[in-house]
């Protein structure tokens, strides 16, 4: 799973987003080798997908091997199951056409994988409502192309007062998924405007942008926080401890997503 994580220091509209970037895999303590679970629910039909691994060492290149022939399924608070089947065009993928997460719907995730089970929980939130994507023009010395006219984009937003938020931001430019993505809270700015930019994101003029905001409960918010920190790590730091997963074994993290989406085409 090969990702660049930023959480950035920006404090708009009093909304907290914390951040720092860097490009690595993700560490993880050189000891036997785990399952690794991916699972992602989504409210969009069909989006919702699991994956299945085993870890390498932190020293081997040889990436993850894929596991296949799982049982998967998913259940909600109120009993339905739904089973989630291999993808036939990827190995240890596992998905259902059929599945779509609901607001304010409790999920569980059941993996029995050689001769293991499985399981995690994620608790969906209210869906976000992205109010509109702004932008200011740069003209070199910043961003991430420093000495080119870019563009820098905002995504504005009201966080909902009634519940506590934790929120992903990702984003594709002409179609092809930028390698950041943005987490933050609403702990500084419960129920008020949120602001913040893209500021790792290469954007320049006629392309065209797309913005997903996804809310998520706190126990997906602290796995990917703590796997920002052992990315922001220095040379000289602790050993990276594995990020802190809601599984009841192995490695990984199970998240359900609320999402709203916008695009803009910039001028």
């Amino acid at each position: 799973m090969r990702n660049r994580l930023v959480l950035s220091t920006a404090f708009l509209g009093l909304f907290l987003m914390i951040a720092c970037e860097k490009v690595i895999e993700i560490p993880l303590n050189d000891a036997d080798r785990q399952i690794v679970v991916e699972g992602v629910g989504r409210n969009f039909l069909g989006e919702s997908y699991v994956l299945l691994s085993r870890s390498g060492s932190v020293y081997d290149d040889g990436g993850f091997e894929v596991l296949s022939g799982a049982i998967v399924k998913v259940v909600d608070k109120d009993g339905i199951e739904t089973i989630f089947t291999e993808d036939p065009l990827q190995a240890g993928k596992y998905i259902s056409p059929t599945f779509q997460v609901t607001p304010n719907n409790k999920y569980t995730l059941n993996v029995n994988v050689e001769g293991l089970e499985i399981t995690a929980e994620s608790t969906s939130k209210t869906v976000p409502t992205l109010d509109s994507l702004t932008f200011i023009k740069q003209f070199g010395g910043f961003g991430p192309t420093p000495g080119d006219t870019s563009y820098l984009l905002f995504y504005n937003f009201v966080d909902n007062v009634d519940e506590d938020n934790f929120y992903r931001v990702s984003a594709w430019v002409n179609g092809v998924a930028d390698e950041n993505f943005y987490i933050g809270d609403d702990a500084l700015g419960n129920g008020q405007l949120a602001s913040a930019p893209l500021f790792a994101t290469s954007i320049k003029s006629k392309d065209t942008v797309f913005v997903e905001l996804l809310s998520m409960d706190e126990a997906s918010y602290k796995y990917l926080l703590t796997l920002s920190s052992n990315l922001s790590a220095g040379p000289f730091s602790a050993s990276p401890a594995n990020p802190v997963s809601n599984m009841s074994q192995g490695l990984g993290y199970y998240s359900t997503y609320m999402i709203d989406t916008m695009s803009i085409i910039i001028p």
